[in-house]
């Protein structure tokens, strides 16, 4: 656990946000695979990596279920071996059943949407390019309960607004220290931001706002989407994530939520702070759901 909560952390700093890079530096590690793929958003190659578990060289027509894991700003990817290494101990003691993880390149600050200028089409490059492309390379259960959408910070607040706005698509959301920001609060802290990342306060509200995409799609989500937000005691976004928590309340969507005591805003707390509960979540999204086909 104590290499997982590490390689987070580096995962979520190690690139400068001013390297907004289609294809990221090579990450090497056990069960950890570096490769790029043709999008047609971006009209180029894209890196992503992919953690395959043991159980998918032995057992040859097993298909698995796929996390999609989005990194926070920064979008560094070095620290993924340690995770590699954590996630083999978790599924061989039984804690977890065996998943395909993919990371995709979300850029330093992509912020998991559109860009109003298309140079960077983060979302559609995720949604209607590098799914299809993992569901037809690799043996997956391609279907919605078979797909999480899970992230931390900048990725948690993709995670969420993936998962609402796409039920189609994902089966459970993972929220982690979630940057849950209104258009209101993103013009506080950056209003060059609000216009250059995302278009604009209407654009935001529209295609973007994780508030506004949780209410538009409650009847969809609810009773059918697995769903968590973990947050730190001492982390800034605490009061927003306890807000969104607030909201599922409100519109009676089933979910978890864990406030990590004394943990700030980093990755490592809170997996620290969730101990195994972290992997019974996936065995509860999955544990149905991980059967060849």
């Amino acid at each position: 656990m104590k290499r997982l909560l590490l390689c987070l952390m580096l995962f979520s700093s190690s690139v400068q946000a001013d390297d907004p890079v289609w294809l990221m530096p090579r990450v090497e590690g056990p069960n950890l695979h570096y490769k790029t793929f043709h999008s047609a958003a971006v009209k180029g190659e894209v890196s992503y990596v992919i953690y395959l578990p043991e159980t998918y060289q032995h057992e040859a027509s097993r298909r698995f279920p796929v996390v999609y894991w989005l990194h926070g700003k920064g979008a560094g990817q070095q620290g993924l071996p340690g995770f590699a290494r954590s996630f083999n101990e978790a599924i061989a003691a039984g804690k977890c059943p065996p998943m395909i993880v993919v990371y995709p390149n979300g850029l330093p600050l992509g912020g998991y949407t559109d860009s109003p200028d298309g140079k960077q089409p983060v979302e559609s490059m995720i949604i209607r390019d590098l799914i299809p492309h993992i569901d037809t390379t690799y043996r997956t259960l391609a279907k919605r309960e078979s797909r999480m959408i899970e992230g931390f910070s900048m990725g948690g607040s993709g995670a969420a607004k993936f998962g609402f706005k796409h039920p189609e698509v994902f089966g459970s959301i993972s929220i982690f220290a979630g940057a849950l920001h209104t258009a209101d609060t993103l013009a506080g802290r950056n209003g060059t931001m609000l216009q250059d990342v995302y278009g604009g306060r209407e654009r935001f509200d529209a295609e973007s706002n994780p508030w506004l995409l949780a209410e538009r799609n409650a009847d969809p989500v609810r009773g059918r989407t697995q769903v968590r937000i973990a947050v730190g005691s001492r982390d800034p976004l605490q009061s927003k994530n306890a807000g969104f928590h607030e909201l599922l309340d409100h519109l009676r969507i089933e979910h978890e939520f864990t406030v990590i005591e004394d943990a700030p805003h980093a990755p490592s707390p809170i997996y620290a702070g969730l101990g195994d509960k972290n992997w019974a979540f996936y065995a509860k999204a999955f544990g149905e759901n991980t059967s060849t086909r």
